[in-house]
């Protein structure tokens, strides 16, 4: 092992035991020191890839002025670290590893004019290949930094990347549904994106209309929702899972808009599949006539169902029931059930 790999292993280590407080410019702030005895950088920075992908925002930095982290965050930077691949890349690269880097702007009229003499950039990507940011180190002289270094760098990057990926802390945020089976986030544009250490499920990839209504009324006001969806069991028995919405914390990432998480259902306090969409329909303010339409059946079944409802639940309305049911998950979305598979609103 060379002695810039132990350095390097050292303070990833070190990093891999940060306990994230929500504030990774205070996070990481005691990297530069270490960093600097295995780099010994003038200027450093770490910046996280904007949605758009059209330019960077900083999470830390030593030695850069404003006008040298405004730059660095730009949009005219930005396009040139994609001219030279480093959004393709996954190992640290060094301006001398880079052919005709020199000619590129960002050195010709940035950097040599103030005294910079090499970079190490290392792209700051996740196991699924997600370009999250990138960590840079600039040094005034052309022999620093050396080979091993630059391939030591690896370690670090792979540190800061797990501290930095929004998608491990919506993992543990998903691990807080008590019996988490699976789950996934949901960008704004509905596609569902693997969580790191939680399990998929074909439900979660092929049933977009269980993502829907898990994460389509998540908002500023609603952080949380939960249903029962039906799903195929041995000998006829109805079976069901837990769906469970949650909306992404201020502040993680622009692109994750919610998470959805499976688990297992509960106590149904003994609600058949019929009462379980009844209270569905009530909740999406339903009245007897709507529901019985709905269910083909007449408004006194549908208001004998909601008596044994409010038995069951020892709910003294059907106000009361609804509003349990809700809270507690208690109920079957309509909008699913001729959908599933598993029987029909009329069985």
């Amino acid at each position: 092992m060379t002695e810039s790999l132990g350095m390097a292993l050292d303070l990833a280590a070190e990093i891999h035991r940060l306990t994230p407080s929500g504030d990774p410019a205070r996070d990481l702030d005691f990297v530069w020191d270490p960093m600097s005895r295995l780099v010994p950088f003038v200027a450093s920075w770490i910046g996280t890839l904007d949605e758009d992908h059209c330019g960077y925002t900083t999470v830390a930095s030593a030695g850069h002025d404003l006008d040298g982290l405004a730059y660095m965050e730009s949009a005219d930077l930005t396009a040139q670290r994609k001219t030279t691949g480093l959004l393709r890349r996954r190992r640290p690269v060094r301006l001398q590893d880079v052919p005709n880097a020199m000619e590129l702007p960002c050195w010709s009229e940035q950097w040599w004019p103030i005294g910079f003499r090499e970079v190490v950039a290392a792209p700051l990507v996740t196991p699924d290949g997600r370009h999250l940011g990138v960590l840079t180190l600039h040094t005034d002289t052309a022999v620093q930094p050396t080979v091993d270094a630059r391939d030591a760098m690896v370690v670090i990057a792979h540190a800061m990347t797990a501290v930095l990926d929004p998608m491990n802390s919506l993992s543990g945020l998903a691990r807080l549904v008590q019996g988490a089976v699976a789950a996934a986030a949901v960008d704004r544009r509905g596609t569902v994106v693997p969580l790191p250490g939680m399990p998929s499920d074909p439900l979660l990839i092929g049933r977009p209309d269980i993502v829907t209504t898990a994460v389509g009324h998540l908002s500023d006001q609603v952080r949380h929702t939960s249903f029962l969806f039906p799903i195929p069991a041995d000998g006829g028995q109805q079976r069901y899972i837990r769906v469970t919405g949650l909306a992404c914390p201020p502040g993680t990432s622009e692109e994750p808009v919610g998470l959805v998480v499976l688990s297992p259902a509960g106590d149904l306090r003994g609600l058949t599949f019929r009462e379980l969409v009844v209270l569905g329909l009530v909740i999406e303010g339903y009245a007897n006539q709507g529901i019985a339409s709905r269910l083909s059946i007449t408004a006194r079944t549908a208001a004998a169902h909601l008596e044994h409802i409010r038995a069951k639940l020892s709910a003294p309305t059907r106000t009361a029931a609804a509003v349990l049911a809700l809270r507690s998950g208690l109920y079957v979305p309509y909008g699913l059930v001729d959908n599933a598979g598993h029987g029909s609103a009329s069985s």
